[in-house]
């Protein structure tokens, strides 16, 4: 059964933050068996295969190698208390690598007094130098790994020349039928064998491990931001699903009510059945433009929408948007003005014209009696620009930051025309993205708001 404390640390803690964190305790379990391993194999050695280990201060011992091989049992219980410890709390990626850094350290110092009070570097348990290095390639940077390479050789080449010189006692091993125990220890020549045998092969081992950490590093980034991408999938499906459940909900519980009043009170007159079923007409209007929106903008959401982007007369689209609403604004009691420069990208006519349409109808929609609406087109070096002002109701700098969300509807906007969907602007915003193009919005000099549209121009091959 899971431990509750490691799901409430697993919510705390990034993809890679985990897995750092399941490695760092692997590594822990891990020791307790490399301890166990090295107490056994000093005990063989000494009772089973009758190896000794003299030195001129205490004679024949075994104690000082068992304390040595002891030592690894204190900090290894030392580290999962400190592990313990920082899971009630919460753990960076850079604490999980301290506390690696620590524990490599503490090993290396472990094999190297282990490796002085078991006969120096004639011990071929000098080898396990490496283990700890080969860990420290897995959990910490290429740099840091390399680093703690130096160390290790360092530490070795201190211990190797201080018994050489006599700075330090060296405990001679003594091998079973041996009347006088050999000393290579103390020649030179066989100190910088084994040291340089060593060096090799504890950087040729960093450099291969290393080489292949580096690209699992790499795919466990990729797979934490797919991960990333598609928890934000999953919350923004979530979103959507709620925000187009509460919009329905107001139109269809509107028509409920009617439909209630209606089976409630058969005796109605003519006049009021007509205006109880007007309203049920405009509240399933208002319901069906939502569900046209949602469709058109389910399926600009859809990767495998089958668009046909080829060579588009912008400035073509925008003058026909213009005329087309003509009659509209001088109904509304605008000015529709249009100044439009040639101008031709590559993209699907259809969701262009809807770009177009849904920019002026908006500007129209929020712009009162007297006001006017302005389209300009022009050429920016390589984009056409698009912009659509008006002088109409304005959109504040918090609502600004939201616009082009799903389903938000600034309160200015709430105001003058409560009835909305708010995917029109997300609408807009998709069919910008797929043409590669920007969309914004800023407040207009005198008031009102201008849209700009920049999208790349479709310039013919010379």
């Amino acid at each position: 059964m899971a431990d509750p404390d490691d799901n409430a640390v697993a919510e705390r803690l990034s993809l890679t933050e985990r897995e750092m964190l399941y490695r760092v305790r692997w590594f822990i379990y891990v020791r307790w068996i490399m301890g166990s391993f090295a107490l056994l194999m000093l005990l063989a050695s000494w009772y089973v295969l009758g190896i000794r280990f003299r030195s001129p201060e205490w004679g024949y011992s075994l104690a000082p190698a068992m304390r040595a091989a002891s030592l690894i049992f204190i900090y290894n219980a030392a580290f999962a208390l400190l592990i313990h410890v920082y899971r009630k709390g919460r753990l960076h990626k850079r604490q999980i690598m301290y506390l690696t850094l620590g524990q490599i350290v503490c090993d290396m110092l472990a094999v190297c007094t282990l490796v002085h009070y078991s006969g120096g570097i004639e011990n071929y348990f000098l080898v396990l130098i490496l283990l700890p290095l080969v860990i420290a390639t897995e959990l910490l940077p290429q740099k840091l790994a390399y680093a703690t390479a130096g160390l290790a050789v360092a530490m070795i080449s201190l211990l190797a020349w201080g018994e050489q010189s006599g700075t330090l006692r060296h405990v001679q091993i003594v091998w079973p039928g041996e009347r006088t125990a050999s000393a290579p220890y103390f020649e030179p020549f066989y100190v910088l064998e084994v040291l340089a045998s060593l060096t090799m092969m504890i950087f040729a081992t960093v450099f291969v491990a290393s080489s292949i950490s580096q690209r699992l590093r790499h795919r466990e980034a990729q797979l934490e931001d797919a991960y990333h991408r598609l928890h934000q999938a999953d919350e923004n499906k979530s979103f959507f699903m709620r925000k187009a459940g509460h919009e329905m909900r107001a139109p269809l519980a509107a028509i409920h009510s009617i439909l209630d009043v209606i089976s409630a009170q058969p005796n109605l007159s003519p006049q009021q059945q007509a205006d109880l079923i007007a309203r049920s007409r405009h509240r399933l209007q208002a319901l069906m433009n939502l569900v046209d929106e949602l469709r058109r903008y389910s399926r600009l959401r859809t990767d495998n929408s089958p668009f046909a982007f080829h060579h588009v007369s912008l400035d073509r689209l925008a003058g026909n948007a213009v005329a087309l609403f003509r009659q509209q604004a001088q109904e509304a009691g605008l000015d529709l003005s249009a100044r439009i420069q040639e101008a031709a990208i590559a993209g699907d006519e259809e969701l262009l014209r809807e770009l177009v349409t849904n920019l002026l109808a908006n500007a129209i929609q929020y712009t009162p009696r007297g006001g006017r609406v302005d389209l300009e087109l022009e050429r920016d070096h390589s984009r056409a620009l698009l912009r659509v002002s008006d002088t109409g109701i304005g959109i504040s700098e918090q609502a600004r930051e939201k616009l082009f969300q799903e389903f938000f509807r600034s309160n200015e906007a709430r105001k003058v025309f409560p009835q909305g969907t708010g995917l029109g602007l997300a609408i807009c915003k998709r069919i910008v993205d797929l043409h590669h193009g920007q969309i914004d919005a800023v407040a207009r000099d005198g008031g009102g708001t201008t849209f700009r549209v920049t999208l790349p121009l479709d310039e013919p091959e010379p």
